[in-house]
């Protein structure tokens, strides 16, 4: 009998349990939840591939989409860098400090203005990045490349549908904080209106009793 490894168990677990929550979904027809477990198992083999390739260059996909960035805005600020991979500022200063480490970046402080660093790309660092390029290359015709043409195009219309879908929905969801934060400041504000007009209504707060006298017969 075939021995199988934990990892095995534990993704089928994993599949089971992910199975199931979605199969407990209310109001979603049976066709979108396959569709939709498609598209996450479809994600989730990509990811696993492409780490898989990048340990073979001793990276990992951060890092190749950092090294992509640069290739393209060299001396860029840590700042904007971080806006455009969309991570915080300390993911990234730990991503870069591994970069600068392995010799593929170098930062360097702004001439103009010594708060800000500015990133650069090395001699290996370019390198590196060029054999990604390659690697992505060969990822892409290694399975994209392997549809039909007819297939490639209809699944291009499929997601651009898919992302303008969810483009959508996280814009409303944007509007709705905007609207929900502009509404809670509009109350505190009300709020604070109302403490005041009350705080002048009442006039001043009255002295404390047994006070000092000034000398001039009335109290201090």
């Amino acid at each position: 009998m075939e021995k199988k490894s934990p990892e095995v168990f534990v993704n089928k677990a994993a599949s089971a349990a992910f199975k199931l929550s979605l199969d407990e979904l209310e109001g979603v027809d049976e066709l979108s939840v396959r569709v939709f477990r498609a598209f996450l198992n479809a994600l989730r083999l990509h990811r696993q591939l492409m780490i898989a390739t990048l340990s073979e260059r001793d990276t990992h996909p951060g890092q190749a989409v950092c090294l992509r960035l640069l290739s393209a805005n060299d001396g860029i600020t840590q700042r904007d860098l971080a806006e455009a991979l969309r991570l915080s500022r300390p993911t990234v200063s730990k991503m870069l400090q591994a970069m600068e480490k392995a010799g593929a970046i170098e930062r360097r402080p702004d001439q103009n203005d010594q708060r800000l660093t500015r990133v650069h790309l090395t001699a290996a660092g370019r390198e590196l990045e060029t054999g990604l390029r390659a690697v992505s290359a060969a990822t892409i015709n290694e399975t994209i490349g392997t549809l039909s043409e007819a297939d490639r195009g209809e699944l291009e219309r499929l997601l651009n549908t898919f992302t303008a879908s969810i483009s959508a929905a996280l814009e409303g969801q944007r509007g709705e904080h905007v609207a929900r934060a502009a509404h809670d400041s509009e109350a505190v504000h009300d709020g604070e209106a109302a403490y005041d007009g009350e705080a002048a209504h009442e006039g001043p707060p009255p002295r404390p009793s047994g006070a000092a006298h000034d000398g001039s017969g009335t109290r201090a």
